[in-house]
């Protein structure tokens, strides 16, 4: 028979277990974090437009200079290995798994682009996820971008420098 004494104890077991629950979980979450940044091969990924190549190119340049040209996703520093079937899928992983930070160079150009839209499936799945920390936006110019909404924050470049852009992202890393 339940007793006042047994249903209290019963209460405190049940809070004692929830409590561990949630130490497990919260220690499992740190864990899956701390595989997937052991797993990571790029520092950052750089998602733009073809019109922006000037600029981003620069930007690449000096992100190499500090970090590495192998920590840095730029198209044009792994031309071999992106030429290759089912591209969208392989870089969907980069994007996806493989990068700590990626700065993504957003305006009219991107908006219409049909590779920059499949980049930009794999970073709106990162926000759902909620790994805003890896994300980075930058504004090129001001067109509405599917996705992207006015308490977003990002860098505005017309105003800035491609060494500048560089280095906020260095920061960022």
């Amino acid at each position: 028979m339940l007793t006042k004494d047994n249903l209290a104890t019963l209460e405190e077991l049940r809070g004692y277990l929830r409590d561990k629950e949630k130490s497990l979980l919260s220690s499992q979450e740190d864990t899956s974090r701390a595989n997937r940044k052991s797993k990571l091969r790029f520092e950052v990924a750089l998602s733009f437009p073809g019109e922006a190549r000037a600029l981003v190119e620069q930007v690449a340049e000096r992100l190499s200079l500090k970090i590495g040209k192998d920590k840095v996703f730029y198209d044009k520093f792994y031309k071999a290995e992106l030429a290759r079937p089912n591209l969208d899928i392989y870089l969907h992983n980069i994007y996806h798994e493989q990068s700590k930070v990626i700065a993504i160079f957003l305006g009219a150009d991107y908006e219409r682009k049909e590779w920059c839209g499949l980049e930009w499936r794999a970073i709106r799945d990162l926000i759902k996820k909620r790994r805003d920390e890896s994300i980075m936006l930058f504004r090129l110019d001001d067109t509405d971008i599917s996705g992207l909404f006015s308490i977003d924050g990002y860098i505005d470049t017309r105003d800035l420098s491609a060494n500048e852009i560089a280095e906020l992202i260095f920061k960022r890393i």
